[in-house]
């Protein structure tokens, strides 16, 4: 049988009135009662789960007591249930902590989709980082450059994309987290629309500027046989909804 099914009530009844030591009562209980197997078989360490139950315990302290909302309580076990794949992880200890949270807020929990839990589940540190990395820009989005090499025979894309963030530091080697976050509908790489606003140009430039001196391939004889190609990385609606809920 599933833990669900022998979660006892009043653990729950007593989640949105966390205390101070949240692994006396409330969230803490519910903690241990889900992850009482992983912790015995010494799966997940125990400093981790505190870790996670203080975060959301925290959190929930600062829900005001009419938007505090039990009524999605499948929802929420759900999440608790999938946090024990990536509680190792201390950036996405947070953010389920902060998912958990959103789920019995009314101001939020009408906008959570199943998938968020299985979406964190999903993913690596590195993936978690970017993610935190495209929330931080204006808009939710970067640009984005490669290099295509050309000759008669059409073009080939040889060189990793590069992304730029506005205090210009490199994402040179995030193209499996940005393909990740990409197939679990988070953001959407475009290759070839490209951010118009004059405030992307100079980082589209020194884009073209970083591949071009840094790329080497034996393939490429002449310089002017490759081709930069201007992109850019978008947050989608489902994306900005789940945003909305870790961070």
């Amino acid at each position: 049988m599933s833990w669900l099914d022998n979660l006892p009530v009043e653990p729950v009844n007593k989640l949105l009135n966390p205390i101070a030591d949240s692994l006396g009562q409330g969230i803490g209980s519910i903690f241990y009662w889900a992850f009482q197997k992983p912790i015995k078989f010494k799966i997940i360490k125990e400093v981790e789960l505190q870790d996670l139950a203080n975060k959301t315990s925290a959190r929930l302290q600062n829900i005001p007591e009419t938007n505090r909302d039990t009524s999605k309580r499948g929802l929420l076990m759900k999440i608790i249930e999938e946090a024990q794949y990536q509680i190792s992880e201390e950036d996405l200890r947070t953010m389920f902590a902060n998912l958990i949270t959103a789920s019995v807020d009314n101001r939020k929990n009408t906008s959570i989709s199943p998938r968020f839990s299985f979406i964190l589940s999903q993913l690596s540190a590195k993936d978690a980082k970017v993610l935190q990395i495209i929330y931080n820009q204006p808009y939710h989005q970067l640009p984005l450059g490669y290099l295509n090499y050309k000759n008669k025979d059409g073009s080939l894309k040889i060189s990793p994309y590069l992304s730029l963030t506005i205090n210009n530091d490199e994402l040179f080697t995030f193209e499996e987290s940005f393909e990740s976050l990409a197939s679990l509908g988070i953001i959407t790489i475009h290759q070839d629309a490209w951010l118009a606003s004059t405030e992307y140009t100079a980082r589209y430039n020194l884009i073209e500027q970083i591949l071009k001196n840094r790329f080497y391939d034996t393939r490429v004889t002449d310089i002017n046989s490759l081709e930069f190609k201007k992109g850019s990385i978008k947050v989608t609606s489902f994306g900005e909804s789940f945003l909305r809920c870790i961070f």
